[in-house]
């Protein structure tokens, strides 16, 4: 396994696509800017145009709706949006970071396409209408439960408890709303969201991988080359060059590997905030060595 293929924040993930503007930060911005276009356009977005309905499975014309409902909000209530988006941006920037910025866009994009395909099945033939981003904001909560059980969150901003437990009762709620709630929330669209984020974690899906294409892992050059052993020391890692075969090379680079796959298990466990600085440069040196074999590969 290549080091760009390891579940930690790396610049190059996109493999050419080029995502400067964080993906949270992005789609926080593009639903405010929709709630605000669909008000001064008198709610024909959000009412017409933009949410799922009863009839859109058996009508691919009206399929771009498995993923505009997820940008459409209560256009008469701001928290539904209000509260969407600041769990997108409590839970989005951590989960970036871990995945890399194209692969959480796709998981995010993704998840709201799942949830909305299964509400449409559900709901064939009704006259019922779906929208907002609660698909795929349950999507993002139950990844991070998967992604960092220990963390620590404050469910109503008031109540600590382990990302895991947090992630449990949510679930539980939902599926009994679901069966037994009358209020006006989809709560089937959020298990879907759950669902998805379960199947995308336990499978190691990597959706971005579909865009970017496998990473090239080349053998190497024939015949001598230059060899590069790593030493850890109390700030960086210190290079020590001479002249060795490709093998050996190999050989100091999957320790390199060995290391990183150490630091990894320990962001799992405990998440990225136990990281120390020396094991963080460890992680970007990592990631420019693994940067310039891929260049001359």
């Amino acid at each position: 396994m290549g080091l760009n293929d390891r579940d930690y924040y790396r610049e190059d993930d996109s493999g050419g696509w080029n995502l400067n503007i964080s993906p949270t930060l992005a789609i926080i911005i593009a639903n405010v800017l929709l709630y605000l276009a669909d008000a001064a356009v008198g709610h024909v977005l959000f009412a017409q145009i933009m949410p799922l309905t009863g009839d859109v499975a058996t009508n691919p014309l009206q399929w771009y709706r498995l993923l505009t409902y997820g940008f459409a909000h209560d256009p008469y209530g701001l928290m539904h949006i209000i509260c969407n988006m600041l769990v997108l941006f409590f839970f989005g920037f951590p989960l970036e970071r871990k995945y890399g910025k194209l692969e959480f866009l796709l998981f995010y994009l993704a998840s709201t396409v799942f949830a909305g395909l299964v509400w449409t099945v559900l709901h064939i033939g009704s006259d019922a209408a779906c929208l907002g981003a609660s698909g795929a904001i349950t999507a993002l909560v139950i990844l991070f439960a998967f992604s960092y059980p220990r963390a620590q969150i404050w469910l109503w901003a008031i109540i600590p408890m382990p990302a895991w437990l947090a992630g449990v009762l949510f679930v539980l709620y939902d599926a009994f709303m679901t069966k037994h709630g009358a209020d006006n929330v989809a709560h089937d669209v959020h298990l879907s969201g759950a669902a998805f984020a379960a199947i995308y974690f336990f499978s190691k899906l990597r959706l971005s991988k579909m865009f970017v294409g496998k990473r090239r892992r080349g053998s190497g050059n024939r015949g001598s080359s230059v060899r590069t052993t790593y030493t850890f020391a109390d700030s960086q890692p210190t290079l020590h060059r001479s002249t060795s075969v490709d093998s050996k090379a190999e050989r100091d680079f999957k320790e390199l590997e060995k290391t990183v796959d150490q630091i990894l298990l320990k962001i799992s466990e405990h998440g990225e905030a136990s990281l120390t600085e020396q094991e963080r440069e460890t992680l970007r040196y990592a990631s420019r060595e693994y940067q310039k074999r891929r260049d001359r590969n």
